[in-house]
């Protein structure tokens, strides 16, 4: 029995046996399976003759990809972020960094420094999956004459076995366990290198969120890879990892950010236009933060990171951008005389009712009412009051059509006190959101219909909707309330324009998957740049204008249309003069939005064509 072999055998018995048999089935040598791609040899030295150890990571893959938010590393992301995360290591004992990634990539001869600045270096996967990261840093580590010492964790045992077999074969110096990074120490390492699990709090059970909170000091409403990038940055000088974007803006991550600012910067971020930094359901880059490190740009592509070029790279660390590979300048900030959203408004999260089931309800008129939870019903007059639900039901800022109600009584009449004792009958009163309220059939008990309402995710499509109809919001909208010297209707264009709509995209939070959106954190939006209402008020016969050609003019997809509408421009114009942009500076504005949206739908067909190719296996 080959060595392969052999490790097959150990694994399969470790595969999740729900899912073997899809994994055994994308397994199978058939043309354009994944052994397909295999070649008879290692994969570091194709002369033995013997399958490579990739035949291990792709058991894993198959087996576990998307569970518990693993995405397995693609081969070309993991070389470069190894070279990356290297290169930051070989600097901190004195090599150039440039000269490390040349010589890393295999696009110079590495000097005998790099060598023994590289040689023994602890290098640690937290969540190592079936090894790709470790056999990247293990493959650039060698082609510089060096043996790195690997360190790796995972939860899932047929992972940490596929990934200590694979090394194994290569002859690595490696020491794998299977646990939980969040419920065990991690080694001691130089650079921590990872794709950590990109997991929603909300698909945490309360127990591993308490357990992840412990463990990183986050709250329990930080997603999980926020709670890997705090432990790793604690952990080691020098950290190099998959970054997903969300947590640029995500507030429960604000302090994983102010500690990694407080102690160091990223040396390395970098993404791509054309296609983010891997099919992965969120929006990523590969990010590689150093202790007691200023600090560099982050860079954007305009192809994908597997394409591009060792000396693209190397002249990134000198400062230099490239045609394909470009810094990003910092967004000017607005005038001194422009003010924040949140100074001009009270910005509030949609509401939540706890159990949409049963709040909110399909009129069928008469007075009747279709509940998912009690079937048809009838309810007085006032007891149930119409609810913008979604971004569909409004076709432009001053258009909207509700098609939903929402059960919300001021008094419980006999139709209403009879609707309440089903829902307590069905449990509704116990869920946490309705236990917490008094009582707990009030949805937003003392709150009245927000004046203005912006999404809470932005897509291709996005704008303000004036709510002068008095809707109520669900937790799809924001709501925001303007002060005493705020016009609504000003507000809700001002939001409509494109340097407004730019600020908000650019500190969203990226979580572009299948669908090509992003969230928008209410903290977010209040902190969005706004013209003072002086500014406003110089400009309000022009505005006026630009709202009459725009209030029902319907907002479509196709956001280049929507651009070059003439009303949209000149709105556009106005309001980034308010803030104090220059013509240039909003033309130039207006393209990056298109620029942004049709990344984020290119990325999002890549994600579809990734998850349907896996199906197909």
């Amino acid at each position: 029995m080959t060595s392969v072999a052999r490790a097959l055998a150990a694994l399969l018995p470790l595969a999740p046996e729900a899912r073997l048999s899809a994994a055994a089935r994308r397994l199978a040598g058939r043309p354009g399976g994944p052994l397909a791609s295999f070649a008879v040899g290692s994969e570091l030295d194709p002369a033995p003759a013997r399958l490579d150890g990739r035949l291990l990571e792709a058991i894993a893959r198959g087996a576990l990809d998307g569970a518990r938010g693993a995405v397995f590393t693609e081969a070309a992301e993991a070389r470069l972020l190894a070279a990356l995360g290297l290169a930051r290591v070989a600097a901190r004992r004195g090599c150039a960094e440039d000269e490390a990634v040349l010589a890393l990539l295999g696009a110079a001869p590495a000097p005998a420094r790099l060598r023994r600045a590289l040689d023994g270096a602890r290098v640690l996967d937290p969540a190592c999956g079936g090894g790709a990261l470790l056999v990247a840093a293990l493959q650039v580590a060698r082609r510089c004459g060096a043996e790195p010492r690997l360190l790796g964790l995972d939860v899932a045992p047929l992972a940490a076995g596929a990934a200590e077999a694979r090394l194994r074969l290569l002859g690595a110096r490696a020491d794998l366990a299977c646990g939980d990074a969040t419920r065990r120490a991690w080694p001691a390492a130089d650079l921590v290198l990872m794709n950590p699990p990109f997991l929603r709090h909300e698909a945490l059970a309360a127990a591993d969120k308490a357990r992840a909170a412990r463990a990183s000091g986050l709250s329990r409403q930080a997603d999980l890879s926020a709670h890997f990038a705090a432990l790793a940055l604690r952990h080691a000088a020098d950290v190099a990892l998959v970054w997903p974007r969300a947590l640029d803006t995500a507030r429960s991550a604000a302090p994983l950010r102010a500690d990694g600012a407080a102690r160091g910067g990223f040396a390395w971020r970098l993404r791509s236009r054309a296609a983010g930094s891997f099919a992965a359901s969120v929006d990523t880059a590969l990010a590689v933060w150093s202790e007691g490190h200023l600090g560099r740009a982050a860079a954007e592509a305009s192809v994908p990171l597997a394409a591009l070029g060792a000396e693209e790279l190397a002249a990134l660390a000198r400062g230099a951008g490239s045609a394909r590979l470009r810094p990003l300048r910092a967004a000017r900030a607005a005038a001194a005389g422009a003010g924040a959203l949140g100074d001009a408004c009270r910005v509030r999260f949609g509401m939540k009712s706890g159990c949409n089931a049963f709040f909110h309800l399909v009129p069928r008129g008469g007075g009747r009412f279709e509940s998912a939870l009690a079937g048809e019903l009838a309810l007085a007059p006032g007891d149930a009051q119409p609810i913008l639900a979604s971004l569909r039901e409004a076709a432009a800022p001053e258009q909207v059509a509700p098609r939903r109600a929402l059960f919300r009584p001021a008094e419980l009449g006999p139709a209403a006190r009879a609707y309440v004792a089903l829902g307590e009958a069905r449990g509704v009163a116990a869920r946490p959101t309705c236990a917490g309220r008094s009582p707990w059939w009030r949805v937003a008990p003392g709150r009245t219909p927000a004046p203005v309402l912006y999404p809470a995710k932005v897509g291709a499509r996005a704008f303000a909707v004036l709510n002068e109809g008095g809707l109520w919001e669900d937790k799809k909208w924001h709501a925001l309330f303007p002060g005493p010297d705020q016009e609504p209707w000003l507000v809700a264009l001002a939001l409509s324009s494109t340097p407004l709509r730019l600020a908000v995209d650019r500190a969203a939070r990226q979580l572009t998957g299948m669908q090509a959106i992003a969230d928008v954190d209410c903290g977010v939006l209040a902190g969005a740049p706004f013209p003072r209402p002086a500014a406003l008020a110089a400009r309000r016969g022009a505005l006026e204008a630009c709202r009459a050609a725009l209030a029902r003019d319907p907002v479509t997809t196709d956001l280049r249309a929507m651009l070059a509408r003439p009303a949209q421009r000149e709105l556009d114009g106005l309001v980034g003069d308010a803030l104090g942009l220059a013509p240039r500076e909003v033309e130039a504005g207006r393209r990056e939005l298109l620029a942004r949206v049709e990344a984020r739908l290119a990325h999002a067909a890549q994600v579809r064509a990734a998850v349907a190719a896996g199906g197909r296996r």
